[in-house]
């Protein structure tokens, strides 16, 4: 069986060049916004790196004129001081806001919700309060990521697993996890 389609996921296709250039937009924009936050220009970031990119293919990057590799992408992170899965997701919430935004989930609730949403909320909450060293208490918090798997779980965009689960939601955060 194919995983079920998730009209919130940024769709990359050869086929779809908006999608493309929405991506390498993103993109740009998170890798801008990361050399300026070190205080860099483009030639000074060229200079950091050893030369190993010229300040055209970072300004090419930039303004998603140029598409970057993972790897490329990955050094620029490095260079500039950040983490690149945490570029990474700076894009995908320009891209995708929808169900990216933390959640509280008090669970004396969810176990009173009907369907079998709640009963894999329980099991990822579960996991979730393991890897987290045994979080004590009724509400448990859950990123983005957590919700991603949970809806991918539950065969459901995450708008709607959030919608099924609303019972059971203490404090929803704006900011992206």
């Amino acid at each position: 069986m194919s995983a079920p389609e998730d009209r919130y996921a940024p769709r990359i296709a050869a086929s779809d060049p908006l999608a493309a250039r929405n991506l390498r937009e993103a993109l740009g924009e998170v890798l801008r916004d990361a050399r300026r936050r070190r205080g860099l220009t483009l030639r000074e970031a060229s200079a950091a790196s050893g030369d190993r990119f010229r300040p055209s293919a970072i300004g090419g990057y930039e303004r998603g004129e140029r598409s970057i590799s993972v790897e490329r992408f990955c050094e620029l992170a490095l260079l500039y001081g950040v983490p690149a899965d945490q570029m990474l997701a700076e894009v995908l919430e320009r891209l995708t806001p929808i169900g990216r935004a933390e959640i509280v989930i008090d669970l004396t609730q969810l176990e009173m919700l009907p369907g079998e949403e709640p009963r894999l909320a329980a099991e990822l909450v579960e996991r979730v309060r393991q890897e987290r060293g045994g979080e004590i208490g009724n509400l448990v918090s859950l990123r983005a990521a957590d919700l991603q798997a949970l809806a991918v779980a539950s065969r459901l965009d995450p708008l709607d697993l959030i919608s099924r689960l609303e019972r059971a939601i203490r404090v929803r955060s704006s900011e992206p996890s």
